[in-house]
């Protein structure tokens, strides 16, 4: 570790440095300076002019503590924001590539509090620096000096409170709203990026448990590691006061945990740390940054969140790191990753069958995979059963774990869709655990497919903002703005959704919402592009493509397609999703009486969301029909039972 120790100080341009206070001082006013990049200031200060070497700075700075590259260059910048240097100028710091870094500003060192050396310029600073004849301190500095010193004991300060970043009492931006970035994966091995996503998820949603504080979602198009983005460009983009950034690295049962909060107008770092928690640690490591990050920015933590966030952790290590490997998968809802998810959780359960998160987890995988990729493996029901039953908790966080499991299993194909009794359990898991972002994400489906289209977007963007990382609630969203027959803000969000998550869903309803703004080519090109890329399981492909066939005029074409709709579609739950577009096919062909016998079937097997029905101009071709209109009336009417619901 860097000397602390000895009377000297240094002074460069408008900056003091005191090691022995551990204070950077600018024209008086303290500079706030995490403790490491603090030491390595003062070393390159110490060895001004001279090459120090990466490996050497490192070594002086952390010792034998476990730490990547990442973490010096990030101290350095850290450094050059501290100090105001545009890193091109290289007015203090010169990055010598693939080497290390050079301190070449002038600097006047003081002895002992009282005498200043004469002026040491970087190009002579390789003499020695014993024949530097010491000068008296002018009179007027030192009482600065005092002045400042004194300020600082009054203010209680000390070198205790330098282990974060300094408050600037007067001189603090006002944060009330934030973006956490996805933390980087510096260990550079991609294997371990489920577990520094797990590590951003649950910082993140430790943050949104704070109801003084907002916590926004980053687009789609900014949601790369902290290392790649500038915090400025983020904060303006997104437009909040707070960019929150970082790093996680592991090695064995090592991990490292680095993360700061910029103010993006400024670019001015408020607070930074870095988190050495063995990998049992991990688990309540969010809460503990998220209390911190409160403190720093001066927003109120209720009692009730406080215990929330205080609450101790207990589970297996390695149970956990299978679990945060379940759930990164489980959340692409794909057919590989879904397998992949069933695996880890599994596993999860196997070493702590006490583990009940997981079991609630591993619930809902059984569920999706039987609802929309494998509905011929009867046991999933079964299985899934099973799991809630064990997700059963006396704890109020997990305790809702159940009720989402519970709701999920009632809303299945099998269960013939209880709309009612899913809502029922959804809400009582909110009522348990209201930062459960999943419970909304359910909630707001099944008000999506009844109809209830406001209270959809309200639930999913209240989950966004408690877990602005679910790509799930996006496409909530996207889906219950197509049904609203909204489709250019549908698109928007639909195509900010990452390509991994979910994509014969998104595919479609990126599709459908192309098709309806009269984008006929792009939607059929996308379809072909779904067809080369994924199964066409639940039939919404061949769906598509029937309506596109049937809007042409090409009705052999399009009767063909739907041929090959019904037969993809048998057993999957979004088969509802199908039928309703093949009703919309038949009903542009003019072909009044099977269009509105598959919009029946979707309206009795999961989807009588009268409002899309109302709106969908691919159905006019059927208002001024008797049976249209009697079906209509019988929808709108359970539409309006259903209101009591919300």
């Amino acid at each position: 570790m860097a000397d602390l120790n000895g009377q000297e100080s240094y002074e460069f341009d408008e900056f003091r440095l005191i090691p022995g206070e551990g204070l950077l001082l600018r024209k008086g006013e303290p500079v706030p300076l995490a403790p490491k990049a603090f030491e390595t200031l003062l070393f390159l200060v110490r060895q001004r002019g001279h090459l120090v070497q990466k490996a050497d700075l490192m070594d002086k700075v952390w010792g034998d503590a476990f730490v990547e590259e990442n973490a010096l260059s990030k101290c350095v910048w850290s450094i050059r924001n501290a100090l105001g240097e545009d890193p091109k100028s290289a007015k203090f710091i010169q990055t010598v590539p693939k080497r290390g870094y050079r301190f070449v500003a002038d600097v006047r060192v003081s002895a002992d509090g009282g005498a200043i050396t004469d002026m040491l310029s970087s190009s002579s600073a390789t003499s020695s620096l014993s024949s530097s004849a010491p000068v008296e301190r002018p009179a007027r500095f030192r009482s600065v000096l005092i002045f400042t010193v004194a300020i600082a004991l009054v203010l209680g300060l000390s070198a205790w409170a330098f282990r974060e970043w300094l408050p600037i009492p007067g001189n603090r931006p006002v944060v009330k709203s934030l973006t956490v970035v996805p933390l980087e994966n510096s260990s550079g091995d991609p294997a371990e990026d489920y577990f520094v996503e797990g590590i951003t998820d649950s910082l993140t949603g430790d943050l949104a448990r704070i109801e003084a504080l907002k916590v926004i979602a980053l687009p789609a198009d900014l949601r790369l590691p902290s290392a790649t983005r500038d915090p400025h460009e983020i904060g303006q983009s997104v437009g909040v006061d707070g960019v929150l950034t970082g790093s996680v690295s592991r090695s064995g049962d090592r991990v490292r945990i680095s993360v700061q909060l910029v103010h993006a107008a400024t670019s001015r770092t408020l607070w930074a740390n870095t988190y050495e928690p063995d990998i049992r640690g991990v688990q309540s490591i969010g809460a503990e940054i998220a209390q911190t990050i409160a403190h720093e920015i001066r927003i109120t933590i209720t009692p009730k969140e406080l215990e929330r966030l205080g609450r101790p952790h207990g589970v297996n290590p390695e149970a956990y790191d299978q679990y945060l490997r379940g759930r990164y998968f489980l959340n692409r809802q794909n057919v590989k990753d879904q397998d992949t998810a069933i695996a880890a959780l599994e596993r999860a359960v196997d070493i702590d069958p006490t583990f009940t998160a997981a079991y609630g987890e591993l619930s809902q995988a059984y569920t999706w995979k039987g609802f929309s990729f494998a509905p011929g493996e009867k046991d999933l029901a079964e299985k899934a059963f099973i799991a809630t039953e064990k997700a059963k908790s006396s704890d109020p966080d997990l305790e809702g774990l159940y009720y989402l499991a519970r709701g999920r299993l009632s809303w299945t194909t099998e269960e013939h869709f209880q709309h009612e009794r899913a809502i029922a359990d959804y809400k009582q898991a909110l009522a348990l655990t209201p930062s459960l972002d999943e419970a909304r994400n359910q909630l707001a489906l099944v008000y999506s497919h009844i109809g209830l289209l406001d209270d959809a977007l309200r639930e999913a963007r209240e989950g966004v903002r408690i877990n602005p990382r679910n790509n799930l609630l996006q496409l909530r969203i996207g889906q219950t703005l197509n049904s609203q027959g909204k489709y250019e803000e549908a698109l928007a969000v639909l195509r900010g959704i990452p390509d991994e998550t979910h994509p014969s869903v998104i595919g479609h309803q990126t599709a459908w919402a192309l098709f309806n703004l009269g984008r006929v080519e792009e939607a059929e090109a996308k379809v072909e592009q779904l067809k080369l890329e994924h199964a066409d399981k639940g039939g919404t492909f061949a769906a598509m493509q029937a309506v596109i066939a049937a809007l042409r005029g090409q009705h052999a074409e399009a009767e063909e397609f739907i041929r090959q709709a019904i037969e993809n579609g048998k057993g999957f739950g979004h088969f509802h999703h199908t039928a309703y577009t093949i009703g919309c096919a038949y009903a542009l062909m003019n072909k009044k009486t099977e269009a509105i016998k598959w919009l029946e079937t979707a309206a009795e097997n999961g989807y009588p969301c009268y409002p899309n029905f109302e709106v969908d101009k691919n159905l006019d071709n059927l208002r001024r029909d008797p049976m249209f209109a009697a079906f209509m009336k019988k929808l709108r009417a359970r539409w309006e039972h259903f209101k009591s619901w919300a």
